[in-house]
């Protein structure tokens, strides 16, 4: 019986050992900014306003329209629309190869939010080069909502 109980403490102390070392292991891996880019829905970003600073310059050179992403890390559907919308392999692929993406944390980048008059997150600015309003999403929209705009916005800046 004792041999019984003393497995089983054994089995738990590794099961628990195992699970703390895989979570802390999750943590420190996972990363939602740097100094330079934010990765939100598996996608990465540049960064604040020096980020679309670089973005503009990128945008002209490779004659790619900009989409700003304005979140914030408290907001409920930032987190869903990242995970459903951005993550949408159609959606995701679209703007990983002719886009300029630009992340803009509400809490930080509240100037720029102001100057492009983004009160709530979340929240897509899709610009031209020229930093021109082409388009804006606000909310948490499907992928299916989204995906004729991002096309409609390529295409009108690729000039198609």
């Amino acid at each position: 019986m004792r041999t019984k109980k003393l497995v089983s403490i054994l089995v738990l102390v590794l099961i628990l050992g195992f699970a703390y070392f895989s979570y802390t292991t999750a943590l420190t891996n996972f990363t939602l900014s740097d100094q330079n880019n934010s990765y939100l829905g598996g996608i990465k970003f540049h960064r604040a306003a020096a980020g679309l600073e670089e973005g503009v310059e990128i945008a002209k050179i490779e004659n790619k329209p900009i989409m700003m992403y304005f979140w914030a890390i408290w907001c409920q559907y930032c987190a869903r629309f990242q995970t459903d919308t951005l993550g949408n392999p159609k959606v995701k692929k679209i703007l990983e190869e002719d886009y300029v993406l630009v992340a803009m944390d509400l809490d930080i980048d509240r100037e720029v939010a102001q100057q492009y008059g983004v009160s709530y997150p979340p929240y897509l600015v899709f610009m031209d080069p020229n930093r021109n309003v082409l388009d804006r999403v606000p909310g948490a929209v499907e992928p299916d909502y989204l995906l004729p705009i991002v096309t409609k916005v390529k295409e009108t800046v690729r000039g198609k």
